[in-house]
């Protein structure tokens, strides 16, 4: 006879049974903390679903709050206590995957309609040529703006190069008003918004074969020019902007002393509790002159652990995750399959700009030592934020400690 058991709280976060029988087989996956009840409603939903339709089967969902998951993902790991299956960040599997954690699920992969996922979804999961997770969920990251200051200054439509940024920016900057909120702590929320404006430039942190430093050709050092100008040279950007994390940048966007941010889709929720009288739309990131827009889309990924020991049974149960159904249901933010994309859920007024964003991002340099390389251009930034050096030398100083560390 199946019962439920109840949820318990421990030091590793939110361990929810959804359910248990006399026998059958267990499969504990780990999961980042809900971003949301309807998240946490529907993906349970699903499990459960899964469970009804496979009797025997029990899904334990340990959920973790995101800032520490990595890190007690990898302890687990290393003592011998791995999951099943795992709900991780596509940047984490390259470090996880020269460890030694992941197991190989190309084949599983092919057996899967690939040519329905957005192509960059793929990439942070495929190393060497073997695929290391299936993807679920991607993160375009744009531009939220507030509608209210680009109509009070005269700007009827979002810029779509970083020429336009600059002019618009100059007219809305005033009276206590900065169009563009600029991080310039050198923590984990910089690179995500540095990456966007080196993409907008087509740079790239490494080579194509991930051997080079790359932050020193002339799109690298273009971007990081721009990136620092936003302050030093347009002053459109908040005076206190070297000080500035994500958390900080954000708050002021809320408050309305900054116009522009750059963020995920996961913003939109905590926009609209946090500052309900803030009005806002979405643009894409502006494109350097004459380039294609470009800019970064992170990925979630179903992963199987090497040291698992129900890996047939995994397969099946991420065939049937990654259905587009319950792919559509169970996202936060944006699907990685098309098909899940071209549903109903996703065709509103405030889903479109998103899904219309898709096709243009980029993943994550592929590299498993990708913080490392991320601090090293973090301190660059600073270094031109500070006026210690101009754009070039720090860019070049950046490449070489880069290649130093490859």
């Amino acid at each position: 006879m199946r019962k439920t058991i109840a949820t318990w709280v421990g030091a590793a976060g939110l361990t929810l049974t959804l359910a248990a029988g006399a026998a059958g087989q267990t499969l504990k996956i780990t999961y980042p903390g809900w971003d949301s009840k309807e998240q946490e409603r529907e993906v349970t939903a699903i499990f459960a679903a899964y469970e009804k339709q496979n009797p025997g089967v029990k899904i334990e969902l340990i959920s973790t709050p995101f800032p520490v998951m990595k890190q007690k993902l990898v302890v687990s790991l290393r003592s011998g206590d791995a999951p099943d299956l795992g709900y991780l960040d596509g940047r984490w599997l390259p470090e996880l995957q020269a460890a030694g954690f992941l197991a190989d699920v190309t084949a599983q992969a092919n057996a899967l309609d690939r040519k329905d996922w957005y192509p960059a979804a793929w990439e942070p999961a495929t190393i060497d040529g073997k695929v290391y997770g299936i993807p679920d969920r991607v993160d375009p990251w744009m531009v939220y703006y507030n509608t209210d200051l680009f109509k009070a200054a005269g700007v009827d439509r979002f810029p779509e190069t970083t020429d336009e940024l600059v002019a618009a920016g100059k007219k809305i900057t005033g009276n206590g008003v900065h169009a563009w909120g600029l991080i310039g702590t050198n923590d984990a929320t910089f690179i995500g918004r540095y990456l966007n404006i080196l993409y907008a430039f087509h740079g790239n942190l490494l080579s194509p074969d991930g051997k080079k430093a790359v932050v020193n050709d002339a799109n690298g050092v273009a971007a990081l020019a721009f990136y620092t100008d936003l302050l030093i040279k347009h002053g459109i950007a908040q005076p206190s902007a070297v000080g500035n994390n994500h958390n900080d940048v954000r708050q002021l966007f809320m408050t309305k002393q900054v116009a522009m941010i750059i963020d995920g889709p996961w913003a939109r929720g905590t926009l609209r509790e946090m500052a309900p009288t803030v009005n806002w739309s979405v643009g894409r990131i502006p494109a350097a002159p004459g380039k294609e827009p470009r800019f970064t889309m992170t990925s979630w990924h179903y992963t199987t652990f090497a040291a698992g020991k129900n890996q047939a049974a995994v397969a099946k149960l991420v065939a049937y995750l990654v259905q587009p159904e319950n792919q559509a249901r169970s996202v936060v933010t944006l699907p990685a399959r098309q098909s899940a994309a071209a549903l109903p859920r996703f065709q509103t007024d405030e889903y479109k700009p998103w899904v219309a964003a898709l096709p243009a991002g980029r993943a994550f340099p592929i590299t498993d030592r990708f913080s490392e390389i991320a601090d090293i251009v973090g301190k660059s930034v600073q270094e031109v934020l500070a006026k210690r050096k101009d754009a070039k030398a720090a860019a070049d100083e950046a490449a070489a400690r880069i290649d130093k560390l490859l």
